[in-house]
């Protein structure tokens, strides 16, 4: 199975400005890890972010090298499933993950209202919700310029945002101690039940680090870049959430009264006004910042499906100029701004997220496997090392997260997650019948 572009893309992220991209859509800093410490424990936020990385981040970074270098498309893993699987269970993987982002990126609106209240403690209830919908559009407003500029942009992000953490660690390192990771379950909490919170706050940390194979097509040179970009971007990522977190847990103990803002206030602590404000100011950015990464990201989804008449056709729409899918974009930002103003709290979203990151990344690993057997012939400039030891190597971990970790940190949104992940062959049904309907050419 071959992919063709139906249009001429515009090639504009390098090495750079793809591993800024992979910074800021993934993480942007330890923002919104405060209610995994606060809820969790020290020591299970600092523990499920180690596991997090090594046998969920790590694995998509490593697949997703591969697979992107060996098909640079536009559209990528769902791509992969595709070739593997067929054009079925493409579909349900790239619907599940347009549903799963439409909420997920929902989250970083509110969490921005939540940070400004650092800078305007009075910001009321409504004021809040007019915040988040004002910040929805001028993000939509600059994707719509293309992904040029939101590449350069991503860099700017990423390094206004490290450079204070960097100084929160270095200041803060001399008062490390036993807090850093201790309890390792927060008080009055059932180890499952707290172990179970931190596993899916962890995956969230490092879920998306494959998406940014959807914009292969637009990178320059992707069989030599995202390798490169993911060396680069995965230990910032990394680093930047497990570091603050030991550090601020051991300048504040009192884990359980952290805010979900509570990165500035420690920052006071340790470096006085200019660090707080410099890392309040940085909280609005990061959020910023992954809203941004998210709309250059998950718009592509429903362009590439509607260019192969798979999706309606209104979302091919892309601006002349700049290669934006300014429809996509469009209808983004009303869905987020609807989910922005009637939500409040994001560990929701973020569980339910985890039920359909079960049905993607058990198609995504399936895939890496199937073409590992079916197609060696693909022009793989990266291999996943280890042979087929390797390949199989980097798919346990994921798989036992999905079906054993999901289930169990999940279970209280499992009828939510699982109408979620039966929506795909509802909604594939559907558009076939649509299509069927409007093109009489394709009826039995």
């Amino acid at each position: 199975m071959s992919f063709t572009p139906k249009r001429e893309l515009h090639r504009g992220l390098g090495v750079l400005t793809l591993a800024g991209t992979i910074f800021i859509f993934v993480s942007s800093g330890p923002f919104g890890l405060e209610p995994m410490v606060r809820d969790a424990g020290p020591g299970a936020a600092a523990l499920m972010l180690l596991v997090g990385l090594l046998f969920w981040g790590l694995s998509h970074a490593l697949v997703a090298t591969e697979l992107s270098s060996a098909v640079p498309v536009e559209g990528g893993f769902f791509r992969w499933i595709e070739m593997a699987f067929g054009g079925f269970w493409g579909f349900q993987a790239a619907w599940w993950y347009w549903i799963k982002m439409l909420a997920d990126t929902s989250i970083y609106p509110i969490m921005f209202a939540e940070y400004l209240k650092y800078w305007v403690p009075q910001l009321g209830p409504w004021q809040a919700r007019a915040v988040r919908a004002a910040f929805i559009w001028v993000f939509v407003g600059i994707n719509l310029r293309g992904i040029r500029a939101g590449g350069r942009l991503a860099i700017g992000f990423t390094l206004f945002i490290l450079t204070p953490f960097v100084l929160f660690v270095l200041l803060g390192a001399p008062r490390l101690g036993p807090a850093a990771v201790t309890p390792l379950v927060a008080e009055g909490k059932a180890p499952l039940q707290a172990l179970g919170l931190a596993l899916m706050l962890g995956m969230w940390c490092y879920n998306t680090l494959d998406s940014v194979s959807i914009v292969g097509g637009e990178v320059v040179d992707p069989t030599r870049a995202y390798g490169r970009a993911y060396a680069l971007a995965l230990p910032c990522i990394f680093l930047g959430y497990l570091l603050p977190v030991v550090v601020g847990a051991s300048v504040d103990p009192a884990y359980g009264s952290w805010t979900d803002h509570h990165f500035t206030n420690l920052a006071y602590q340790i470096g006085g006004a200019w660090l707080g404000a410099w890392i309040g100011l940085g909280a609005l950015l990061s959020n910023a910042s992954l809203f941004h990464g998210a709309l250059m990201i998950n718009t592509r989804v429903p362009l590439v499906l509607a260019e192969e008449g798979r999706f309606p056709g209104p979302f091919a729409a892309v601006g002349a100029r700049t290669g934006a899918p300014w429809m996509s974009l469009l209808f983004a930002g009303a869905a987020y701004t609807v989910i922005a103003l009637a939500v409040d709290h994001f560990v929701d979203i973020v569980v339910w997220n985890q039920w359909l990151n079960l049905g993607i990344y058990t198609l995504v690993y399936s895939a890496f496997l199937r073409l590992r057997w079916s197609r060696p012939d693909l022009p793989r400039r990266f291999r996943v090392p280890g042979g087929w030891a390797g390949a199989i190597a980097v798919c346990v971990g994921p798989f036992l997260i999905c079906w054993a970790g999901v289930p169990i940190g999940a279970r209280r949104l499992i009828w939510p997650g699982l109408a979620g992940l039966l929506s795909g062959p509802l909604v594939f049904a559907a558009l076939a019948r649509l299509r069927s309907r409007s093109d009489p050419g394709t009826r039995s």
